[in-house]
């Protein structure tokens, strides 16, 4: 039985928000360029990006989106075997895509911010995978990227 505490991904979301808000309501508003010279064509490809990691992520493994308390295996099939955080890889694309879509300060700091605290969160939990799952968790890392997917030649 494992007794280890494990902090809920709930806490995670909620710096994620808290810093965003913090970023809106003091980051004045303010664009980069005009719509018509934006890079607005990418967001369409970006959600569809982000829609086959999120349902792939969870298609194959239900617990994906709950703590690592919840995570029973170890998945190495489907989006797993891109990238061991599929989930995370395409939040952070999306919210670029959404940064670049807009074209204003706040939406880059506000995914800046987000994608620091995603990768801090990434390391705990690959800690936290590495004591409950040991040997195995480390063969896995060795074998496919934390977040930025290889190209395969």
């Amino acid at each position: 039985m494992d007794k280890q505490k494990y902090v809920s991904p709930a806490l995670m979301w909620l710096f994620v928000l808290a810093g965003a808000m913090l970023i809106f309501l003091f980051v004045p508003a303010w664009r980069f360029w005009r719509i018509k010279f934006s890079l607005s064509w990418l967001f369409l490809p970006v959600v569809f990006y982000w829609l086959y990691f999120f349902i792939g992520a969870i298609k194959v493994h239900k617990q994906a989106a709950m703590s690592v308390a919840k995570i029973d295996r170890i998945v190495k099939e489907g989006v797993y075997a891109y990238v061991r955080h599929p989930i995370y890889h395409a939040d952070i694309t999306l919210v670029w895509g959404i940064s670049l879509f807009m074209g204003e300060p706040r939406f880059f700091f506000a995914s800046a911010w987000l994608t620091a605290v995603l990768v801090c969160w990434m390391m705990l939990e690959e800690k936290a995978m590495e004591k409950k799952f040991g040997r195995e968790y480390l063969e896995y890392k060795k074998q496919v990227p934390m977040f930025c997917p290889r190209l395969k030649g």
